[in-house]
């Protein structure tokens, strides 16, 4: 049996009204994609610490402002500061090797790098008013980045069960609909969440183990800042095959090249790879890694996902990967057989 669609006037209008303001707040978003994305990565990193706090407290505004502020933030002050360090590593190595003609991928990044560098403020002192206004122009960019993510975070902190009714009122009728996006908040939040989780028990690990080894350390070889350099090995167990050997492989190398300097042996250096490669490097990526980073989705896939991602989109791609890569597999999991077979998508319930 034939069946015939009619829009009347008002519906055509209508549509028309929809498809303009969708249009404008899809250009918006598009133009923030980054910091929206980090503004879900905080959410999820700070959700559970949320929760716990909002129990005690009752009160959800107050909750999710403690969490961003003791949790959120120094996440992101952590992750940028090492995000600057790795950025001015990549282009010393870049310089001095020949491979200079990359090193205009670096360029807005360095840019970002330099306002760490101690020598700019004197140079913005010094009265060049062009390097003040590019600097400038950085901050207020980088700044509003950095509030449109925190205010994601907030509000979603704040409000989630609320969209979360929403949504479930509004889509109802359509079970698999509902099903479907609660499987991409629990696999994103065992991303996000994991992750986390990875980093901050790798680098508490870090820490320990790098405080231990600087008390036994030769005084020409101690340990500069463990702090540091722990947070930094947790934070880079997020860079794809290689992980933290980005900053505990040169710091030994550096360590063979100070004892060789001077008076103080090898026996540290030794001591400091083998330590680190099994407490520090091995022993967390099998038994942490495994049981809280990927959740159900396969690893592989992951870490090709922030590797192509990266690449795609700059250093938004690191929190964007996920949220695409999950959307993707549940989209072909659960919905595109069922569109394929002619059917209406229907999304089993965990």
């Amino acid at each position: 049996m034939e069946t015939t669609w009619t829009v009347s006037r008002a519906q055509a209008a209508w549509a028309v009204v929809g498809l303009v303001v969708g249009s404008l707040v899809a250009f918006v978003l598009v133009s923030f994609v980054g910091a929206l994305a980090v503004g879900v990565f905080l959410y999820y990193a700070v959700r559970p610490a949320y929760r716990r706090i909002e129990r005690r407290l009752g009160r959800s505004d107050l909750g999710a402002t403690l969490a961003l502020g003791l949790v959120g933030v120094p996440i992101l002050a952590v992750l940028g500061y090492a995000a600057l360090v790795a950025v001015r590593a990549v282009d010393r190595f870049v310089a001095r090797t020949d491979l200079s003609q990359y090193q205009s991928l670096l360029a807005p990044y360095l840019d970002v790098a330099a306002l760490t560098e101690p020598g700019t403020l004197f140079d913005l002192l010094g009265g060049n008013v062009g390097r003040v206004a590019g600097y400038f122009g950085l901050a207020v960019t980088w700044s509003v980045r950095l509030f449109v993510a925190i205010t994601v975070a907030y509000y979603l902190l704040c409000d989630g069960d609320r969209i979360g009714d929403w949504f479930r009122a509004t889509f109802g009728g359509s079970p698999g609909a509902v099903a479907f996006a609660e499987q991409v908040d629990t696999d994103l939040r065992s991303v996000y969440t994991g992750n986390l989780l990875v980093i901050g028990a790798t680098a508490a690990i870090a820490v320990g183990v790098y405080s231990l080894l600087g008390l036994v350390a030769p005084p020409a070889l101690a340990i500069r800042f463990p702090l540091l350099l722990g947070l930094l090995t947790g934070i880079f167990t997020l860079v794809p095959a290689v992980g933290m050997k980005v900053i505990w492989v040169p710091y030994a190398l550096s360590l063979v090249v100070r004892s060789l300097r001077g008076d103080a042996g090898l026996w540290f250096p030794v001591l400091f790879v083998v330590v680190t490669f099994v407490v520090v490097d091995f022993l967390p990526d099998v038994f942490v890694r495994s049981y809280l980073s990927s959740g159900d989705l396969h690893m592989g896939l992951l870490v090709l996902t922030y590797v192509l991602a990266s690449i795609a989109f700059g250093w938004s791609g690191i929190f964007l990967g996920p949220i695409l890569l999950v959307v993707a597999i549940h989209f072909a999991r659960e919905v595109l057989p069922a569109l394929v077979g002619g059917g209406s998508p229907s999304v089993e319930e965990n």
